[in-house]
């Protein structure tokens, strides 16, 4: 059973991500929502961190409507989390490493959007869904890359800070 101390943590997590997807939603594919699920993944226990994802995921439907692409964050958000977890102990606090590793995640968000796409509509649709969007891919694994690289390091101590502030143990 989850406290409602760490309910609430999830619940806020989730709702800052939004606010931050929403605020970068005027620019193509560039977005701070891999790097905050990087920290998240990092700081909270794999059962939270996949609770901040269907919140964040539930909370972008009610905002922009129902469709495949919920199906699709949900999944590939649990994937991204995943990876961080996987690649903890190799990382660590390398915010260069961190960097290459979102800069790979964006280069393949559309891949895995892809065979989503491929499975519900055929492999057709999943193959031209995916050329379509290699220019955004690109686009979001640069993207991902400089944001990590810049904001890793001092949005991790500050989270940290705050969460020993909080009195959070995972």
């Amino acid at each position: 059973m989850i406290s409602l101390k760490k309910l609430v943590l999830v619940a806020l997590l989730a709702a800052s991500a939004l606010v931050i997807q929403i605020t970068l939603a005027v620019l193509p594919n560039i977005e701070l929502v891999s790097l905050w699920f990087l920290i998240i993944a990092l700081s909270l226990s794999f059962k939270e961190s996949l609770l901040v994802v269907f919140v964040f995921s539930l909370l972008e439907a009610l905002v922009w409507g129902f469709g495949d692409w919920v199906l699709g964050y949900l999944w590939i958000w649990t994937v991204w989390m995943i990876l961080v977890r996987l690649m903890k102990p190799v990382n660590k606090q390398s915010s260069q490493l961190w960097a290459l590793l979102g800069a790979a995640f964006g280069l393949i968000f559309g891949l895995l959007f892809s065979l989503q796409h491929a499975l519900l509509y055929g492999v057709n649709m999943g193959f031209v869904y995916w050329i379509r969007g290699v220019p955004f891919d690109i686009i979001h694994a640069f993207g991902n890359y400089v944001l990590i690289l810049l904001f890793f390091n001092p949005l991790n101590q500050a989270f940290s800070k705050l969460l020993g502030k909080w009195g959070y143990l995972s």
